[in-house]
């Protein structure tokens, strides 16, 4: 039985990848600081191959002995988003980058085999033109959150060797329903705001995003881990599928389809991020394609809203403020000496 070791799998995309490894018969060790509580894993507890530590990404040595046995380290542990990064300066470039680092380096001197990293298109930042950009394409990122992914990225590039596989993984726009579904998610956001108000405001509707569901995040790191890491190593992939580039109007279009008097208002003002991405390196070394659509998550979200399976209070528990109320009295005794 592999054993998967997962930072941050309390979180909106780790809980997802957690069950389908439980399912597939990996033993997985989830590690997190449970901002959003416990609530997502809880079921977790039924199987006899999870294992839940709960810690800090910035302080790894707890789980020394736990990595000396694992075979893979997925590192999803982050402060996420350009908001919450703002909110929470300090805290964010310790636990993505410096918290990273740290788990990487102990990761390789315990000789775990793969490391991976969730990484961003947010990177990207804005790009002059509508062609789609390549993991090789200039990075121009416009916030503290895509600035801790790149120098996270450059920081695996070093540690990566042959006995130590490292790949970083720019995912697109996650969306969709999951066991701690997030909010501040264009798609989750515009499913909510149309479901309770029947009204959407839509700011810089021309804008371009990649964008991939949360199930489709969990897929592609699960054949990451079952493809031969010659494929991938020392390397960045963007993570998501070319045929989810849409502009925000796009994404309107779905919701009017779905919500016959849906009014909508559009802001046309300026967005720093504007980026289509290509992810067709990511293809040719997994051959996997989207098992879903935004057309899916729409659906699915807004029947949850319908059944009362999603609440107000899960909304407002997985909201921005979740964070600085989790974080503005810790900037300090949670920093590093």
């Amino acid at each position: 039985m592999k054993k998967i070791f997962i930072a941050g799998g309390a979180g909106y995309v780790g809980c997802q990848l957690i069950e389908k490894l439980l399912e597939k018969g990996y033993y997985v060790y989830c590690y997190d600081i449970l901002i959003y509580g416990e609530s997502s894993i809880k079921n977790f507890s039924n199987y006899n191959n999870f294992e839940f530590i709960k810690g800090d990404i910035r302080k790894p040595e707890v789980i020394k002995n736990i990595l000396k046995d694992v075979d893979s380290v997925v590192n999803l542990a982050a402060i996420v988003g350009d908001k919450p990064c703002q909110s929470a300066p300090n805290s964010a470039y310790q636990i993505n980058y410096i918290g990273n680092t740290r788990l990487a380096e102990l990761s390789k001197l315990c000789n775990v085999k793969k490391y991976i990293f969730s990484s961003t298109c947010s990177n990207y930042g804005v790009s002059p033109n509508e062609e789609y950009l390549l993991e090789t394409s200039r990075l121009n990122p416009v916030s503290l959150y895509a600035e801790t992914k790149i120098d996270s990225e450059k920081k695996l590039l070093e540690l990566s060797s042959d006995n130590f596989a490292t790949v970083s993984l720019r995912f697109g726009t996650a969306y969709g329903k999951s066991i701690r579904t997030r909010f501040d998610l264009t798609i989750n956001s515009f499913c909510y705001e149309a479901f309770k108000h029947n009204k959407l405001i839509v700011f810089a509707p021309e804008t371009w995003r990649p964008y991939v569901h949360v199930k489709d995040m969990a897929n592609i790191v699960i054949s990451i881990i079952e493809t031969d890491s010659d494929k991938y190593n020392g390397q960045i992939l963007n993570a998501g599928f070319t045929n989810e580039n849409y502009k925000k109007s796009d994404i309107i279009d779905f919701f009017k389809n779905k919500i016959l008097d849906l009014e909508v208002v559009s802001v046309p003002i300026e967005d720093r991020r504007n980026y289509k991405v290509s992810f067709e390196k990511l293809y040719n070394i997994l051959k996997l394609k989207n098992e879903f659509d935004i057309y899916d998550a729409i659906d699915e979200l807004l029947e949850s809203f319908k059944s009362k399976i999603i609440t107000e209070k899960d909304f407002h528990s997985n909201s921005l403020e979740t964070i600085t109320d989790f974080f503005k009295d810790k900037e300090r005794s949670l920093s590093l000496e």
